[in-house]
């Protein structure tokens, strides 16, 4: 049964506003997973850029960028599409998965691998097997995207992209004086020392002109971080160069 969406989980409609909302699915107990084009974008833009905001539901700071991103329009010649909530279900409970107890981030259908259902990183059932996760990927499928950057916490670092060159990640680093670094499986906890169906992996397997990189927040992260790296994004949605 479908449950009223937590204010938390509402798509962004502030100062920015969006010129147009799409919903790309729902979570596991019925809340909207809902994509924001930034009002001024521009769909004949050169690049189009993605924002998640949240996949883990307790890994919250992403969301503060999406909000800042929002509080004004897009720059001139981009076209952004923001996320802000991608397991709305995790974020009401406070919780790294969704209300099934799967970690939507190695639910995505390549390099998938059964995982033990009691691991905090329980990969589910089967690949795509949640509701959220097919909502993403339908987001990616309908946008398009040819830049995405997913924010997760707390390594305060930039991960490499999965099988792409490093400009996208280094670049942001530059702008926003985070470290560039990759992140290894053993770090988050995988006995493998491999990552297995993740966002990043998916996308950029699957859609060969689209670049998709993770950005790690740290455990808490200053306004005015927040600010810096909204404003970074907006960079480099309007730089053709990367």
């Amino acid at each position: 049964m479908a449950v009223d969406t937590p204010p938390d989980s509402q798509p962004v409609i502030v100062a920015g506003g969006c010129q147009e909302t799409l919903t790309v699915g729902t979570s596991v107990e019925g809340r909207s997973i809902e994509a924001c084009n930034l009002n001024g974008s521009n769909s004949e833009a050169e690049n189009t850029l993605l924002v998640i905001g949240t996949i883990h539901g307790d890994e919250p700071d992403g969301r503060r960028v999406i909000d800042e991103m929002a509080t004004s329009g897009a720059p001139a010649n981009t076209n952004i599409w923001l996320i802000r909530d991608g397991n709305p279900d995790g974020s009401e409970l406070e919780t790294r998965r969704n209300a099934s107890k799967v970690d939507i981030n190695r639910n995505f259908p390549i390099r998938w691998k059964a995982s033990d259902p009691s691991a905090r990183t329980y990969s589910g059932p089967s690949p795509a097997s949640e509701p959220e996760t097919v909502a993403l990927m339908n987001a990616v499928e309908t946008i398009k995207p040819t830049r995405i950057v997913v924010f997760h916490q707390p390594y305060g670092q930039i991960d490499c992209p999965p099988e792409r060159t490093a400009k996208i990640s280094d670049r942001l680093s530059q702008l926003t004086a985070f470290k560039f670094e990759c992140i290894s499986g053993e770090k988050s906890g995988s006995p493998t020392n491999t990552y297995t169906g993740t966002f990043t992996i998916w996308v950029n397997s699957t859609f060969p002109e689209t670049t998709a990189v993770t950005f790690e927040l740290g455990l808490t992260t200053m306004q005015a971080k927040i600010q810096t790296i909204a404003k970074a994004l907006k960079f480099l949605a309007a730089d053709p160069t990367y």
